[in-house]
């Protein structure tokens, strides 16, 4: 059963609906301990001063801060208390903006916002549907862990789902990046015809059910095969050629190839094309690891 991370209101306007915050995903990593190999007795993790070698018990230990030139400022928790947001019980909605307007680079880690009892739930899903008329998605600001967060609430279905946001210095600029591009680079039109036909063949509808976590399912078959004693061997790994970026004109050839080659072209004629077409979306299909 799913516990609530966080629970109070959402505010806009005047209007307060009572929430319970939900994560909107789940962890399903394959997570270790650290064991110690000759017996298999899990291992401490103990902090040690560098200076003396000496376990630092808890009550000595201070949060410190690196400055330019290598000295430490060191914080108590009272320098960190006077620093921590109000702590506020209300995700207090500022403004609606274009869901569009958004660029998704901005988006952290999605949860779900659910009405805690009847009341809320009529302005809940009259926030919700308003939103959805509108297309417009809420832009406000909460208080969770002892962080002030920026958080985008959107409707999804019945449901409000709320997103964090990063803040605009978190993110790096276009101008930042393109520094890396190289200078010149424009494609021909032919090129990006080509390139926009490949894309079209290839197109499918989103169906997430589609793709899984073959290297999870993989791992969990290899610890599946070591809880009954059997042993494992990794498969020779053999070196690939480093592959360098086509000039111009090979470009253009590589790019008419894929698409001979989605088409089902090569040998040419309407059968070749249908059959062709048959293998594209066997292709299309992800792979699964083998143990």
């Amino acid at each position: 059963m799913a516990r609530p991370l966080w629970s109070g209101s959402l505010s806009f306007g005047l209007v307060n609906v009572p929430v319970a915050l939900f994560s909107a995903v789940r962890d399903l990593d394959v997570h270790f301990s650290q064991l110690h190999a000759p017996d298999g007795s899990p291992v401490e993790t103990k902090r040690v001063c560098s200076a003396d070698g000496q376990e630092v018990p808890w009550d000595q230990i201070a949060k410190g801060y690196e400055l330019d030139d290598g000295r430490w400022v060191l914080l108590s928790d009272e320098d960190l208390a006077a620093a921590a947001p109000h702590k506020s019980q209300t995700i207090d909605v500022e403004c609606f903006v274009g869901e569009s307007e958004i660029d998704p680079l901005y988006y952290e880690r999605p949860y779900v916002l659910v009405a805690r009892d009847e009341p809320a739930a009529r302005a809940y899903a009259l926030l919700g549907e308003a939103m959805a008329r509108s297309g417009r998605v809420a832009l406000g600001r909460f208080v969770m862990h002892a962080k002030e967060h920026l958080v985008s609430i959107r409707p999804r279905g019945k449901t409000l789902t709320l997103t964090t946001v990063r803040f605009a210095e978190e993110v790096r600029s276009r101008e930042e990046i393109a520094e890396a591009v190289a200078v010149g680079a424009e494609p021909t039109a032919e090129q990006v015809e080509n390139a926009v036909a490949i894309i079209a063949e290839l197109e499918v509808p989103f169906d997430p059910m589609r793709y899984k976590d073959e290297h999870r399912a993989h791992l969990q078959r290899i610890i599946k095969r070591k809880a009954k004693g059997q042993k494992i061997q990794a498969p020779k790994v053999q070196e690939q050629p480093e592959k360098v970026a086509p000039s111009a004109p090979d470009l253009m050839g590589a790019l008419k190839e894929s698409l001979a080659r989605i088409r089902g072209e090569e040998g040419g004629g309407p059968a070749a094309k249908k059959k062709g077409q048959g293998a594209m979306r066997v292709q299309r299909q992800p792979s699964r690891s083998r143990s």
